[in-house]
């Protein structure tokens, strides 16, 4: 294999520099973050003494973190696990993965299911620690940008944006062109996402000559989104300044001053512009006001922070040789040698790895076993919980799909079982015998029992059965969690259906009749607390509690189904008593689709550990 070579100093001041660049954007775009107009900064909104604190950055703390403790073989479960532990935001997608984690679920399927915001910025801000931790590597980076990304947006193009940031920015490390490093890290998510079509659109607009005033106005035309956290619209915005921009102060205003996610865009640019001039490169009037410090969200804790960004970058280089060795890259970090890519580094089209990434689906989990496996299991384990996902009505059946890969080099026997909750009831055991590489797929029906909970541990297990005798069991536990029972009537009917949706999201079947659309459910709660009750929708909405109306909004607002930022109009704050409630929804529909989530939330002011976190424990239904 030749050997590529990367200077350590140089590994430095690309690291050092993104980090610059990242802090810079950030402190930029903060303070007018989710303005939609065209906006005129031509500085700092507010000039602080250091850099603002920026979930664009936080989350890239933690990242470090997981790689420290966890080493080049990360993955999706283990920076799960850094969410509940480390990380404490409930905004949008975070807020929901967050819920699904804490209820035992996994990624991707934590991601996914029951989560209105996986096409959104949340994971496309946090490319940069993958590209700094595999220089050079842009399929290595792309790979942990998925991992990164399904904990939160699985199936959604919140993932395709963090593997395109993130191929393109370990790219920077052998290639300087603009242009190119676009075309790279293009490649590395599906030509049919929105992500892609964005972005090929945007290249085609400014090819054409048209200004970056009406690209940005084709964009939101084309690819808009009401929300202003959509994916596609800002990264086309963020690649929008550095195709327009002349400089980087010219690019990161440009980015900035497109409006909607604005510390999204102008953070990630800068960090890529910082990552391809260097700190040296950048201008001491944007370099002075932020400095080297770095400022970490009171929500994000319990980890031991670089204090500074030289030992952020340190830290960064120390995984990121461990990451090049791990995967056997050929390239070598060096104090003396000067940088020297032998490989010519040329970038086709996605291999076969990254494709098997964009394919695999969100509705099941999957495992390595034994696990704690990171390569080279001995056997690999799908579960797949369908379209509804991991819900259950109490007393419902539901079919579960395990798949059973053989991955030794030798035939394997044994039984395979469910061990279900209490009352629940499924199959009996099954005797298989697999030679490698082959693979048994069971579809096996399970009933809850009667009793509701926050979720419900069921575990798969593998007995190897060796002349006879068990030779050995290994158990893979997985969580399901409580469908809410809902009754629901439309505008003619006299007598309402009794339906379990999977998730917070109330639905009815057919919304063609314009009226009154009718719901009732019992909300469950444990303790006597002070809450935020959401009803969120995308019509004028009614919500009683025990016969009295609390959320009374008239009006067609935009939908926001976010713990922190439903609509005023939308949500009562109140001391709600320990048992069962009455909940009485009404939604006014038009002949389009209704869409109403109901979700009890934490308030502002917590003693630990964040605000408006999901009370898990509440149960509806």
């Amino acid at each position: 294999m030749p050997i590529s070579i990367l200077n350590e100093q140089d590994y430095y001041r690309i690291v050092f520099g993104g980090w610059l660049g990242k802090n810079i954007g950030g402190t930029l775009g903060a303070p007018v973050e989710g303005k939609k107009e065209l906006l005129e900064l031509s500085f700092y909104p507010e000039l602080p003494d250091g850099p603002l604190e920026n979930d664009d950055l936080d989350l890239q703390l933690v990242w470090l973190h997981a790689l420290e403790q966890y080493g080049p073989g990360l993955t999706a479960t283990e920076l799960g696990q850094e969410w509940l532990e480390h990380v404490f935001f409930p905004f949008d997608e975070y807020g929901y993965a967050l819920t699904n984690l804490r209820r035992g679920l996994l990624p991707p399927v934590a991601g996914w299911f029951n989560n209105p915001f996986n096409d959104c910025m949340g994971s496309p801000i946090r490319s940069e620690i993958w590209a700094m931790a595999a220089p050079g590597a842009p399929e290595i980076a792309a790979h942990y940008a998925y991992q990164d990304a399904i904990v939160d947006h699985a199936g959604g193009e919140g993932v395709y944006g963090e593997m395109f940031f993130a191929a393109l920015e370990s790219a920077i490390f052998f290639e300087k062109d603009r242009d190119r490093l676009i075309e790279i890290g293009m490649k590395y998510i599906p030509e049919d996402s929105r992500t892609s079509k964005a972005l090929k659109d945007l290249l085609r607009w400014h090819q054409e000559g048209k200004s970056w005033i009406e690209t940005r106005l084709l964009i939101l035309e084309h690819h808009g989104s009401d929300n202003f956290t959509d994916a596609p619209q800002n990264i086309a915005f963020t690649i929008l300044g550095w195709l327009y921009g002349e400089d980087f102060e010219d690019a990161i205003l440009k980015a900035v001053n497109c409006g909607y996610d604005t510390d999204c865009t102008a953070a990630t640019l800068g960090a890529i512009l910082g990552m391809l001039v260097g700190p040296e490169g950048l201008p001491a009037k944007w370099v002075k006001p932020v400095g080297d410090r770095i400022v970490v969200s009171p929500p994000i804790k319990g980890f031991p922070a670089p204090k500074n960004l030289d030992e952020l970058t340190r830290r960064t280089i120390r995984m990121g040789k461990q990451i090049l060795a791990a995967w056997d890259t050929g390239i070598l970090v060096h104090p003396e040698f000067p940088t020297s890519w032998e490989q010519s580094q040329a970038v086709g089209d996605a291999d076969e790895a990254i494709r098997e990434l964009w394919e695999r689906k969100v509705t099941s989990n999957h495992y390595l076993l034994p696990l704690g496996t990171k390569r080279c299991p001995d056997e690999e384990l799908i579960i797949d919980f369908g379209p509804d996902g991991p819900a259950i009505g109490t007393g419902h059946s539901k079919v579960l799909q395990f798949t059973l890969t053989n991955r030794s080099l030798t035939r394997i026997d044994g039984d395979i079982a469910l061990e279900l909750p209490s009352g629940w009831h499924g199959p009996t055991t099954v005797k298989i015998s697999l030679q490698p590489d082959e693979s048994f797929k069971w579809d096996t029906e399970i009933q809850a029992g009667p009793n509701a909970a926050v979720s419900h541990e069921l575990t798969f297990s593998w007995t190897r059965i060796h002349d006879l005798a068990i030779w050995s069991i290994q158990k893979v536990p997985f969580a399901m969690v409580n469908s809410s029972r809902w009754i629901v009537w439309g505008p003619e009917d006299s007598e309402g259906e009794v339906i379990y949706f999977p998730g917070n999201s109330v639905q009815w079947e057919k919304v063609e009749l314009e009226g009154v659309y009718k719901a009732e459910t019992r909300l469950t709660n444990p303790i006597e607390r002070k809450l935020r009750l959401i009803a969120a929708a995308n019509s004028p909405v009614t919500l009683k509690l025990n016969g009295q109306t609390v959320i009374s909004c008239k009006e067609t607002l935009e939908f926001m189904p976010a713990y922190h930022r439903a609509p005023d109009q939308q949500y009562v704050e109140l001391t709600l008593a320990a048992g069962s409630h009455l909940v009485e929804v009404e939604a006014m529909g038009n002949g389009s689709p209704l869409e109403v989530y109901i979700l009890p939330v934490a308030l502002l002011d917590t003693t630990s550990p964040g605000p408006y976190y999901y009370y898990t424990d509440i149960l509806l239904g």
